[in-house]
This record gives C-alpha cells, sequence and structure tokens, in this order.
C-alpha cells in the first residue's frame, strides 16, 4: 500500500467514558450501558470528533473474548460500499497495522482490516479507493472495570489520505461486542439459577450431612412426604422467580438494543435534491470519467443515497441510481 498513513492518537482526542449507577446488580448494570449509552460517543460529522470509548462493568477477560471474537468476524458493521448493503464485508483479522500510531498503552490491541473498499460510507470525504481500518483497545481497570475504545480510519491508496470516521462504524462495531457481552451474561446467570436450585447440588449436601452425624429414627410415611412437597414447591417457587426477574431484565435489554438500532437508522435518512443544471450525467462511479448511466435534466427530483467531498450517490425517479456532482443540484427548499 506503499507509505504509511497515520492518524491522530487517541490521547489528542476528547473521549468519552460513561458508567452505569443505580442498576440493580453489576452483571445487569453492563447489559443496560452496552445499549443505552452508545449513540453518545457518535463523533462530529464535521470534526471527524473523537475515538469511541467506554468504560464496561465487566471482567476484563469476558471483553477481551467478545473484542476478539468481532475483530475475527468476516465484515466491518457501520459502513458499505452501495445502498442496498448493510455492512462491509470481506473483512480480516490483523494482529498488526501501520494505519494507526503505536500503542504505548496497557491492555491487549485488536485489529480489523478490509482493502480494496470503494468510497465507503461514514468515512468523512471518503471519494477514493482504499483500506477500511479498525482498531480495539482493551484495558483492566479493576476487577469488574474494562475500558474499550474503538477507532476506525478509511485509507486512499492513491493520496494516502486518511478519512476518519463520523462515529457510525465504531457505534456499530460497539453494538456487535455488546451482543456477546449481553450473551455471555445470560449464560452465566443462568448457570447460577441453575446451580442454585440444583436438585443433584441439594443431594450431595445431604448425603454430607448424614454421614457426619447419625441418621434420625425414622418418621412416619405421611409426615416426610408433606415436608419433602413443601419444600419442592418452595424450591420450584424461588426459582420461577428469578426466571422471571431474569426475564423482565431481559426484555428491558431488547427494548434498549431495538431503540439503539432505531437512533443509528436515523444516521441512513435519505434526503431530496433537485438538479439545477440544464444537462447533468448521472455516472457509474465517482469519477468524471466514469460510465454515464443516464442524462438527468433540470429540476428532476433525486433521492440522496451517501455523499463525498464533490459527488453525491443518487437514485433517479425511474429507479437508476448512480453518481452526481454536488455542483450539479441544490437542496429542496
Amino acid at each position: 500500500m506503499g507509505e504509511a498513513v497515520v492518524v491522530g492518537p487517541v490521547a489528542r482526542t476528547k473521549n468519552s467514558v460513561l458508567k452505569s449507577t443505580g442498576v440493580r446488580g453489576a452483571c445487569w448494570a453492563s447489559l443496560l450501558i452496552l445499549f443505552l449509552c452508545a449513540p453518545c460517543f457518535s463523533r462530529s460529522r464535521d470534526t471527524g470528533g473523537a475515538s469511541f470509548s467506554i468504560d464496561l462493568d465487566s471482567p476484563f477477560d469476558d471483553v477481551v473474548t467478545a473484542v476478539s471474537d468481532v475483530a475475527h468476524g468476516p465484515s466491518i458493521k457501520g459502513t458499505f460500499e452501495y445502498r442496498d448493503e448493510e455492512q462491509l464485508n470481506g473483512a480480516q483479522f490483523a494482529e498488526k497495522s501501520s494505519l494507526f500510531p503505536a500503542w504505548t498503552g496497557s491492555g491487549k490491541v485488536f485489529f480489523k482490516l478490509r482493502n480494496k473498499a470503494l468510497s465507503p460510507s461514514h468515512f468523512l470525504n471518503s471519494n477514493d479507493v482504499g483500506t477500511v481500518a479498525v482498531r480495539y483497545i482493551v484495558q483492566e481497570r479493576g476487577p469488574n472495570q474494562t475500558r474499550l475504545f474503538i477507532d476506525a480510519v478509511f485509507i486512499e491508496n492513491a493520496r494516502h489520505h486518511g478519512h476518519p470516521s463520523d462515529g457510525y462504524v465504531e457505534t456499530c462495531e460497539f453494538g456487535e461486542i455488546g451482543k456477546r457481552l449481553k450473551d455471555r451474561k445470560l449464560l452465566q446467570t443462568q448457570a447460577a439459577a441453575g446451580q442454585q436450585f440444583s436438585p443433584v447440588a441439594e443431594s450431595s449436601s445431604r448425603a454430607d450431612t448424614t454421614t457426619s452425624e447419625p441418621p434420625p429414627p425414622a418418621p412416619p410415611v405421611s409426615k416426610p412426604i408433606v415436608a419433602q412437597t413443601t419444600v419442592d414447591a418452595a424450591q420450584n417457587t424461588d426459582l420461577q422467580h428469578a426466571i422471571d426477574e431474569q426475564s423482565s431484565l431481559l426484555a428491558a435489554d431488547s427494548a434498549n438494543l431495538d431503540r439503539l438500532e432505531a437512533q443509528a437508522r436515523q444516521l441512513r435518512t435519505s434526503e431530496f435534491v433537485r438538479v439545477k443544471s440544464d444537462r447533468a450525467e448521472l455516472k457509474a462511479l465517482p469519477y468524471a470519467h466514469a460510465r454515464v448511466v443516464e442524462a438527468l435534466t433540470k429540476g428532476q427530483e433525486v433521492t440522496v443515497l451517501a455523499k463525498s467531498s464533490y459527488w453525491y450517490q443518487v437514485r433517479a425517479e425511474d429507479g437508476k441510481e448512480g453518481w452526481i456532482s454536488h455542483a450539479s443540484l441544490e437542496v429542496q427548499p
């Protein structure tokens, strides 16, 4: 790829760090923060902003496992080449990358790269072919406190110029990490509840007791049946209460996830513009010498699908899609 180009280090950006408080138990506090806080870290579309940063109430090893799974995934969320796509496929895990400055702090660092990406969405002023790179940094802050950084950048092949993400890429990648942490917490909670009410564990406990003390005289047959039935009913009631409580918390987390996804979709809301030139060429690619799809006339309305520094990707009224120069368009009044 030629000369390596780096984007500004995290130390020179304004990191946002949030804590979750007032949630019952550290386990569920971490789940709520995953989905309630994610939209707060989007970068400014005008300035490029700071890297995504968040403190999680989760053990370091759990976060490392979740981040490693996402970093080894085949796609990068929150960006795409064409309008009908939801993600950038063909990504690969990398142990290191020269597209970011060398990390000298503590923690584990992961990278994911996608080469030959054509003007990927949600990178400021991207208008060429290049590489999309995502960096994840996981730092241990305490027994159940972990800090996570995520940065995404697009580097052009031709000019080796870097374009920072507008924040959508980092938010979506964090959403994937959050889902894995949520699933892990749920499995751990279910396993703990099952162990607490396990008949095997209770039988083992009774066996230990009987070996240390002589067995009591045999009671009448009717009394132990009633007593055992009462104990089983109480255990079933406690277990049902635990299941109901976890189901309620899971439903709340799912609602928060739906809200996050709805807010994320708003970043891709279309807008309508009008052709102001007497004749405007709709191009197959965002280049002056690209193939002409069709010629548009003055006053025609088109739907904006994506933007770069000098080009709009649009859909015409007849359904054809292509790229048109900014200078040929005007915003609807």
